[in-house]
């Protein structure tokens, strides 16, 4: 396993995401997935082509405006939902014809993390990116896909990933302190309860996969504080149209997550 730097690991603020509107390439909604398409595009610094890996990508617009505008060789993996049943992965639309209509992308079927999935090479991309994909991740699951990631990047490549990530707020102040607490006493925690609630704070998802991946210069952590995202205007906060919107597409009725914010990981592996 490499060692990697953090560039960055933050929360999507709403400093960059107006400067993204306004000069972004790509038409962004005001919205978390909006903010990550425009971070993971500002955060590439490509060359004609480079390799680049989109996790998850799904429908995602990205692969296709990396391959057209950046010159670079785009894969695209993600199973589509063939492994699962039901109207939120299916989104009434046709993998396959999605896949046809993207020839510029070279897509392949399956999930990170499958020993069997042998149709992405090691050692070749230069990126890998993901955008509101890997909160997904069964908390069991996210070694595998992160030590699968680490296998499928070059040494020198960069991972640029930004994750959905609901506010302690959304179960009650009681939850907020509980979060906090979590944060501090993290340290003496079981390692059975870090991954169980390994997306109960954003920090703590970044201490979780340091035990994957060797990450320097965590001094960068500062800004993930429970309080700092919870009382931070600047920190950006999902649109409810865009949330109920997502909801009612993904038949998700039951589903109170009001208020979510995007944890952001850019992290270079050492040569």
């Amino acid at each position: 396993m490499n060692e990697y730097r953090v560039v960055e690991a933050a929360l999507a603020d709403t400093q960059r995401l107006l400067t993204y509107r306004i000069n972004s390439t790509l038409d962004i909604h005001l919205n978390i997935k909006g903010f990550n398409y425009a971070w993971i595009i500002d955060s590439i610094q490509s060359k004609p082509g480079c390799r680049i890996l989109d996790v998850g990508a799904g429908y995602s617009r990205l692969p296709s405006f990396l391959a057209q505008n950046h010159a670079c060789e785009v894969w695209a993996v993600d199973d589509f939902g063939y492994s699962e049943k039901g109207s939120f992965w299916e989104r009434n639309q046709d993998p396959q014809q999605f896949i046809d209509d993207h020839p510029e992308v070279h897509y392949v079927i399956g999930r990170i993390g499958d020993e069997n999935l042998n149709q992405l090479p090691h050692g070749y991309f230069d990126f890998i990116i993901s955008a509101s994909a890997l909160e997904h991740v069964p908390p069991g699951d996210i070694g595998k896909v992160w030590s699968h990631m680490d296998q499928l990047l070059k040494p020198g490549g960069v991972m640029l990933h930004g994750l959905d990530i609901a506010f302690p707020t959304n179960l009650g102040w009681q939850h907020v302190a509980l979060a906090v607490l979590f944060d501090f006493f993290y340290p003496f925690i079981p390692p059975s309860l870090k991954q169980r609630f390994v997306y109960e704070t954003p920090k703590s998802y970044v201490r979780y996969i340091s035990r994957i991946l060797k990450l320097t210069e965590k001094g960068r952590l500062r800004g993930l504080s429970v309080i700092n995202m919870v009382l931070n205007p600047e920190i950006v906060v999902e649109p409810l149209e865009h949330t109920f919107h997502r909801m009612v597409k993904d038949d998700q009725l039951t589903a109170r997550y009001f208020r979510m914010g995007s944890l952001l990981l850019h992290l270079k592996k050492r040569e």
